[in-house]
């Protein structure tokens, strides 16, 4: 069997934006403090980072991550490691992958799909061509969005 290597994680996707309405739904919810990947011209909060990497330990500040496709491993390992509570956005066509197996399934509390494609900002036409996912820790699921929550990982709270 051949797994999907994440190869559409390419530099060209990177600067896809996250939409400003799911955010704003987001952020009613949980009062996001610090965009972990984001410019002065895509940025979500007042507090923000183009280089989230060298971020430390967030403390209770709720956070957002929208990463770069082409630095996403790297990101989501990063998010794990410094993020206390905060919620990301990736693409969930294929679980296959290493980030998700290696990653995201091994750390996060929930992971939630939304009912429909998101429209990111900077993208073409009306929607991505494939389904995305949002990923939490430290806090609870979506509760205004459509969708499902997946997977609650309790594992975290025991120990």
């Amino acid at each position: 069997m051949k797994a999907n290597d994440g190869s559409g994680n390419i530099i060209e996707r990177d600067d896809w934006e996250t939409p400003r309405d799911l955010f704003k739904l987001l952020d009613n919810q949980y009062w996001i403090g610090f965009d972990c990947c984001a410019t002065e011209k895509n940025r979500r909060c007042v507090v923000f980072s183009n280089d989230f990497l060298k971020q430390n330990d967030m403390g209770s500040l709720v956070c957002w991550m929208n990463p770069p496709f082409s630095k996403a491993k790297e990101m989501f390992e990063h998010f794990f490691k410094v993020i206390n509570k905060g919620v990301a956005i990736y693409r969930c066509d294929n679980m296959e992958t290493k980030i998700w197996q290696e990653v995201i399934l091994k750390n996060a509390d929930w992971i939630f799909i939304p009912k429909g494609r998101i429209s990111y900002e900077g993208k073409e036409g009306t929607g991505s061509r494939f389904p995305s996912a949002l990923i939490g820790t430290g806090v609870e699921p979506p509760i205004e969005l459509k969708g499902v929550t997946l997977r609650i990982n309790l594992h975290k709270s025991s120990s």
